[in-house]
């Protein structure tokens, strides 16, 4: 066989195992050879959910994936089977998890930048912790407003307050916030199979897969008593930044139970651009209490969380 010819059929070989990889193999990177049909959209869509999915060992899991796919066994389209894939995706991740739409994903990357605040009342510096949603550029700015504030303050003790914080990128609230944070494990994923992924804070940086931020001082404040404040409206990533602070001493928790979407979400992209939510770990935070989507309960219940908080820092103060 002439040479040309063994090059031409090595070709068509390896060309042929590459597509095989991509029919077997591709929706995992949601590469097709060509678009899925509605039912396929579907099948990818259990698959992942019960890969990843916190609840899928369960009999209504089992359950629910057979009557997702007989429910759209006759869709026409990917949208007609999108509300079965919501009702879904509860079964498989619990609460926290959800269906995003193309089109909402576009809308949220228009939401308007909240920038945190700053505030001395008496001797205590008042951080305001909105949700963050933004760029790198708006998440530098987010982390470094906060870290500055921390380090050209005189004050005796900070208010962290988180109360309506819905959440959004984790990395720059708790950069910005990283001064008043010991270097080390903040807080640990628990999978399913109770495999553990500590997120980590060291000398200014964190491994948690947001925004590729820093600051520009990482020097620690370790005499101030912290406050901080949170309510029904302070969920997800709001949640996580308050639980950095549990465990260290001279912190004290005011306000209301929490939202609790204690937990942490795996984006996976389907076809269409629309994006699985799916929750695929709890919450561990440095006393080794887990949080199951559960609220974060205060150690002081108030509905006057701010001045209870003066009052308690003033407390603190010898």
């Amino acid at each position: 066989m002439k040479i040309g010819k063994r090059i031409l059929l090595g070709l068509v070989a390896v060309c042929a195992l590459f597509l095989g990889i991509i029919y077997l193999w591709g929706y995992k990177f949601n590469i097709y050879l060509v678009p899925p049909s509605p039912q396929k959209y579907v099948r990818v869509a259990l698959k992942n959910m019960d890969e990843l999915g916190l609840f899928t060992d369960s009999k209504e899991w089992v359950e629910t994936k057979k009557k997702t796919i007989e429910e759209t066994s006759n869709a026409k389209n990917y949208a007609e089977t999108i509300p079965f894939l919501q009702k879904a995706i509860k079964v498989a991740g619990g609460k926290h998890s959800f269906i995003e739409h193309e089109e909402d994903i576009s809308k949220r990357s228009m939401t308007k930048y909240i920038k945190p605040k700053a505030e001395i009342e008496g001797n205590t510096l008042i951080l305001t912790i909105p949700e963050f949603t933004g760029n790198d550029s708006q998440a530098s700015d987010y982390a470094n407003f906060l870290e500055s504030s921390l380090h050209k303050n005189n004050y005796n003790g900070v208010i962290v307050d988180l109360r309506g914080n819905r959440g959004g990128d984790l990395s720059p609230m708790v950069l910005g916030l990283s001064p008043l944070l010991p270097d080390g494990t903040l807080f640990t994923y628990v999978d399913k199979s109770s495999h553990s992924k500590p997120v980590e804070l060291q000398n200014g940086e964190i491994n948690s897969g947001g925004s590729s931020t820093k600051i520009s001082d990482n020097k620690k404040i370790k005499k101030a008593p912290i406050a901080v404040l949170i309510d029904n409206n302070t969920g997800s990533s709001g949640e996580l930044t308050a639980l950095c602070f549990k465990g260290i001493p001279k912190v004290k928790f005011l306000g209301s139970d929490s939202a609790g979407y204690t937990s942490a979400n795996q984006t996976v992209y389907l076809y269409d651009g629309s994006t699985l939510q799916i929750t695929s770990a709890f919450v561990k935070d440095r006393t080794n209490n887990i949080y199951k989507n559960f609220p974060i309960s205060p150690d002081i219940q108030t509905n006057n969380a701010k001045s209870s908080a003066i009052e308690w820092i003033k407390s603190q103060i010898k």
